[in-house]
């Protein structure tokens, strides 16, 4: 009996070990997100916002107000970093 206890304990112990192992890669993959301000200048074009952050980064592009700031919106461009 003690030897189909211990058994179960070790079966126990590595499957917490995968579940813990696949948790880790999965929040590895995941990534964080960042945030650019491209050309803060001139006034926001969506098309030449989403192709400058895609090239430049491999990230969305997005035509934003900054409501600090009065004046032509701006191109943010949001990446994996």
């Amino acid at each position: 009996m003690a030897k189909l206890s211990c058994s179960y304990f070790l079966v126990l112990i590595l499957v917490l070990i995968l579940v813990f192992s696949v948790f880790l890669m999965v929040e590895r993959a995941e990534g964080k997100r960042c945030h650019l301000t491209i050309d803060k200048a001139t006034a926001c074009s969506l098309s030449d916002c989403r192709l400058s952050c895609y090239s430049g980064y491999n990230g969305v592009g997005k035509c934003f107000d900054d409501p600090k700031v009065a004046g032509p919106s701006n191109c943010g461009c949001i990446y994996n970093c």
